[in-house]
């Protein structure tokens, strides 16, 4: 069984954006994260996406804590994950990307194959 798996890419920094302010950003940068998604397959992309599910609601629910990134900013596709935080949430968005990674191998496993169909004799 191939299990997900996700390999970071690149961090590539830029100025925080002012917010509706001509004036730049004082404190603060943007840092860009981009992974992509190793090992998957259709199964695990699956597993991926139920684990990103579970996280969302869970972070819905009990609502972001002070200067946690929110899964919810990061972009998605079958391949690669991109997603923008301020430079001091870099840790805490890798590790929040590493549970997610985590759940998705666990529901992959949990996960039931897919039914065989039978071929008469």
């Amino acid at each position: 069984m191939s299990l997900v798996a996700i390999a970071e890419i690149s961090a590539t920094e830029a100025p925080m954006p002012s917010r509706g302010s001509a004036a730049p950003a004082l404190s603060g940068r943007m840092v860009t994260l981009r992974f992509r998604v190793l090992s998957a397959g259709h199964r695990g992309l699956e597993a991926l996406r139920y684990a990103r599910r579970a996280m969302l609601r869970e972070e819905w629910t009990r609502g972001a804590l002070e200067g946690e990134p929110s899964l919810g900013d990061a972009v998605f596709t079958p391949s690669d994950v991109s997603w923008s935080v301020p430079s001091e949430a870099i840790a805490a968005s890798r590790a929040k990307l590493e549970e997610l990674v985590a759940r998705a191998n666990r529901a992959l496993v949990e996960m039931p194959s897919a039914p065989r169909t039978e071929r008469p004799a």
